[in-house]
């Protein structure tokens, strides 16, 4: 009898596996064929104990009919097992019972559908090495999404309508996270089961950057991916924005006008997050990014009848050129003009010397060629970089917030905390 049992049990997971389910057998429809439900039990314990087979539990699993979850200590299993309804207890078989029953080389042109196969939790993940991206980045074909610690990515509805595009590229992932080594470099992470979704040839593409080692799935992730709950977005990039915001709230409430402009409100650029590659090439595209994000949002109109918007210079020949002045320009020597700072120095070195840097580094491409390096370093000038920013605009924030006009603009406490995450 255990024998038939396990048989059953496997033959319906493999069949459902070819049709891309991978559902459990409901232990309710064994009492078919063993129509005493306490021996029914004692077999489907005695089969759990000798590693054949798994449980998954109603009362523990959102839906049953699919392993989402890694499986419960065998000795919880089978104590379950004793008392839980039959109606509410899915079953599943073991790798090595799969493997006996079928030809699992028969998917291996598809590793992560290969992996469902061999019983592995649908919500299990895979890390992967940084660059499995950049060719749907790359590609205009592709529209991805992105957020500060996860993403998604599609073909584009062209691309999928065009009967000449190959099939093999018209995939859909739904999600991918942010996930980290010890030493906090960045990975890429997603989910078995939407992995499972992708073409056999795009399945070996993204096999082929799989990442060794212990990499975790980074915590905001976690809790909205699997756990359902919602995640407080903490990166150092959201944090640069909200005290734009704040501060684009607090020069209207205190002068009138804002010294921003409203940002952009969606996707974040892929170039502002750490799904890159530390590269010379990618890190100049951030760069780009942020002085976009950051300069390129100062609104010279706020200036008009504070300073001078533009300079003159005498020439050589006597002749005077006029010329407007840069954001940055405008911005330091009106704070250093409107703003008693305690000292000039640290002033220019915390505010404005962040913001200069970044203008520099974006101007320095552009002047020459260089060749691209692959760099860890890339990646800790990109931190660097990011938190000088945000030192600066929170220090331009905090004085902003002193003034008599500014107290019904509220700060939010996280702002000012040690819980930004800066990756």
């Amino acid at each position: 009898m255990r024998d038939a049992l396990v048989q059953f049990i496997a033959d319906s997971f493999i069949a459902s596996a070819e049709r891309d389910g991978f559902n459990g057998t409901p232990a309710s429809l064994l009492l078919e064929a063993v129509q005493d439900e306490q021996a029914l039990r004692d077999a489907l314990g005695d089969i759990v104990g000798s590693g054949q087979i798994t449980a998954v539990f109603s009362s523990q699993a959102e839906n049953m009919h699919i392993k989402r979850f890694p499986d419960r200590p065998v000795v919880e299993q089978l104590q379950m097992l004793k008392t839980e309804p039959l109606a509410g207890t899915c079953l599943y078989p073991t790798a090595d019972v799969v493997k006996s029953r079928t030809d699992v080389s028969l998917w291996q042109d598809r590793p992560f559908t290969q992996d469902l196969l061999l019983a592995a939790p649908q919500l299990g993940y895979r890390a992967f090495e940084l660059g499995v991206l950049e060719r749907y980045v790359n590609d205009p074909r592709y529209v991805i999404h992105f957020a500060d610690y996860m993403g998604r990515m599609s073909i584009g509805e062209e691309a999928h309508a065009d009967n000449h595009h190959p099939d093999r590229d018209k995939i859909y992932l739904k999600s991918f996270g942010l996930g980290f080594a010890p030493d906090r470099r960045p990975f890429v992470v997603a989910f078995l089961r939407y992995l499972a979704t992708l073409t056999p040839q795009h399945q070996q593409y993204w096999n082929s950057y799989t990442a060794d080692g212990d990499i975790r799935m980074s915590e905001p992730y976690f809790r909205s991916s699997i756990e359902g709950n919602f995640w407080s977005n903490r990166s150092i990039r959201n944090a640069i924005v909200e005290e734009m915001r704040l501060i684009r709230e607090l020069s209207k409430a205190i002068w009138g006008s804002s010294l921003f402009r409203d940002l952009p409100v969606g996707d974040v650029p892929i170039d502002l997050t750490s799904f890159l590659r530390p590269t010379r090439e990618n890190f100049n595209r951030f760069v780009m990014a942020l002085d976009k994000m950051l300069s390129d949002s100062i609104d010279v109109r706020f200036f008009e009848g504070k300073v001078a918007l533009e300079r003159e210079t005498e020439r050589r020949d006597g002749k005077v050129v006029v010329s407007r002045k840069g954001t940055l320009t405008l911005l330091e020597e009106w704070l250093g003009t409107e703003v008693s700072w305690w000292d000039p120095q640290a002033f220019r070195e915390v505010v404005i010397e962040p913001l200069r840097e970044v203008r520099r580094l974006r101007q320095k491409p552009a002047h020459g060629f260089s060749k691209d390096t692959y760099s860890s370093e890339f990646d800790e000038k990109r931190k660097k970089l990011l938190w000088a920013v945000f030192n600066s605009l929170s220090n331009i924030r905090a004085t902003f917030s002193r003034h008599s006009d500014a107290v019904a603009v509220q700060i939010p406490a996280w702002l000012d905390g040690d819980g930004i995450d800066v990756f």
